[in-house]
Formats: C-alpha cells, sequence, structure tokens
C-alpha cells in the first residue's frame, strides 16, 4: 500500500504498455493513481481501461522534454497537496542507427529523452515525494550489454542506471528507497520504433542494421505484465532490490557479463546478431541467428 492515504503513485509514461499494464496492478491493490504522459488521447484510453478499485484516478499530460510542462506538472501537484508514495518512469524512446553516421537530431533525441529529460524529471519530482516513498526506473537489456546499431539507446540506459545507483546512497537519508528495472525484448512494438536508418549503400552496414532490426523483433517478446509486476514488487516489498531484471534474454546477458566478463558477453550479443568476426556482416558470409 502507498506511504500514506494521501499518497499516489505516479506513472510517467502511463499513456500504454508497460505503465498501463503496471497502472492496472496498483489501481486493483487501493492505490490512487496518477497517469502522466506526454499523448493526451493515450492518457484518457488508459485511463478508462483500468480495473474497477478503490483509489482515485487522474491524469496529466506531461512532456519530459518540456521544461515548461514539468514545470506546471510539478506545480499543479503541489497546488493540489499530492503527495508521491511511489514514482514510477518508464517513459523513453528508441533508436537504432549505425554509430558511425549518426545525426545529431538522434543522438539528441535519444539522450535528451532517456537520460537528461528523465533526470531533470525525477529532480524535480523529488520534492513531492514522501521521506519512505519508492522510486522506480525502467532500464533495458540494453543496459548491460550494448547492442550493436542501438549505442545511443544503451548509452543512454546504462547513464540512468547509474544515476539511480547514486541515488540509492543519496536518498536514503529521507528513507526513499530506488530500484531499476532492467527487462528483455517486451512485446508492446517499442523496439519497432526509432528505426529509422534508411541505408547507406555499404552493404555490410546495410546488412548489418537489416539483421539488428530483425532481431530485436517486439512480438517475440514477453508481454508488458511481467514487467508490470517487478515494478510493482518494487514499489510495494519492504525490502526492494536496487535491480529487477525481468525476460529470459536480459537474465542471459545479465549473467554473461558476472559470469564470462564483459568482453566475452559483448562477443556473445555479436554472435546473436550474426556480428561476430570481420567481415561477418558481409553478404554471403555472416552467420544466421
Amino acid at each position: 500500500m502507498p506511504v500514506s492515504r494521501n499518497a499516489c503513485v505516479m506513472i510517467v509514461g502511463g499513456a500504454g504498455g508497460i505503465g498501463r499494464s503496471a497502472a492496472g496492478l496498483f489501481r486493483r491493490n487501493g492505490w490512487d493513481i496518477m497517469l502522466a504522459d506526454r499523448d493526451p488521447a493515450g492518457l484518457g484510453d488508459a485511463a478508462s481501461s483500468l480495473p474497477p478499485g478503490q483509489g482515485s484516478v487522474s491524469t496529466i499530460v506531461l512532456d519530459m522534454n518540456d521544461r515548461e510542462s514539468v514545470r506546471r506538472a510539478a506545480g499543479q501537484m503541489e497546488g493540489g497537496g499530492i503527495r508521491i508514495g511511489a514514482l514510477v518512469v518508464v517513459a523513453a524512446v528508441h533508436g537504432t542507427w549505425p554509430a558511425e553516421l549518426l545525426p545529431d537530431a538522434e543522438i539528441d533525441r535519444v539522450m535528451s529523452t532517456n537520460l537528461t529529460s528523465h533526470i531533470r524529471l525525477v529532480r524535480d519530482l523529488l520534492p513531492l515525494m514522501h521521506d519512505g516513498s519508492r522510486l522506480v526506473g525502467v532500464s533495458s537489456i540494453a543496459a548491460s550489454v550494448g547492442v550493436p546499431m542501438s549505442s545511443m539507446y544503451s548509452a543512454s540506459k546504462a547513464g540512468i542506471e547509474a544515476f539511480y545507483e547514486c541515488l540509492a546512497t543519496e536518498l536514503s537519508h529521507r528513507g526513499i528507497r530506488v530500484s531499476v528495472v532492467r527487462p528483455g525484448n517486451v512485446d508492446t512494438g517499442f523496439n519497432e520504433t526509432g528505426n529509422g536508418f534508411a541505408g547507406c549503400g555499404d552493404p555490410a552496414v546495410d546488412l548489418a542494421y537489416a539483421r539488428v532490426v530483425s532481431g530485436i523483433d517486439s512480438s517475440l517478446g514477453m508481454p508488458p505484465r511481467r514487467v508490470a509486476e517487478a515494478v510493482y514488487r518494487a514499489a510495494t516489498s519492504r525490502s526492494p532490490r536496487l535491480l529487477y531484471v525481468v525476460g529470459m534474454n536480459a537474465l542471459k546477458a545479465h549473467w554473461a557479463v558476472r559470469i564470462l566478463g564483459k568482453e566475452l558477453a559483448v562477443r556473445l550479443m555479436a554472435r546473436f546478431f550474426g556480428l561476430d568476426g570481420p567481415g561477418a556482416s558481409r553478404p554471403g558470409q555472416g552467420g544466421s541467428r
């Protein structure tokens, strides 16, 4: 249950996928729910789809990349006497692009939403959080082992995990417990977004890119409810863990790093996509998944 009856769970990125599924779990267990997202229509759909429950449901339009939007939302919450018993940040963007060809706009798009805006959002909402409350961020398997062609996405998720690790110590004086949920592939359609690279004419690069995009097919992933369950455990357990790894491929990557070390784990990631070894992505020379 929440820290106090006046507290709520705020889910940023609550309009769909993992966020909406997590909201359903909190709703069934009596929490007051605040769904935040930059998609007004999606927010309305998510709120109306929640199961019956004792707590209230409210929505707030919030774009993490818009500083005025964040300030306005924080002001509305403070003015309304809303205190956060659990803050869950799911919102993120996906992106794949060969590193050597990355446009500045793509770097800025992914790093701003997934890292710098995420950090600023948490900073701005911390004054509204109860002492003893919970902070839960959703990361990715890409934070464990960098995914080829996803350098910005991997870097942003690794960065947010490091930020949460720092917060786990910094916020301990307030009794705020911090957790990261690191899922593998999830069946939300997320991995099919942000794949805007149209090819460069180099067969090696274009084939490698196509293999990666094919290999991260969301439809092969687990249902979002599995990730939502980990989010709920992190927000409600008396002794939450700092890291929750969810999904078989995320667990494989996690333990590959722990047991084999980073170098071998990176090689295994390359092999998964058929990119292991010089010339592996040349037409007719690469392996298959």
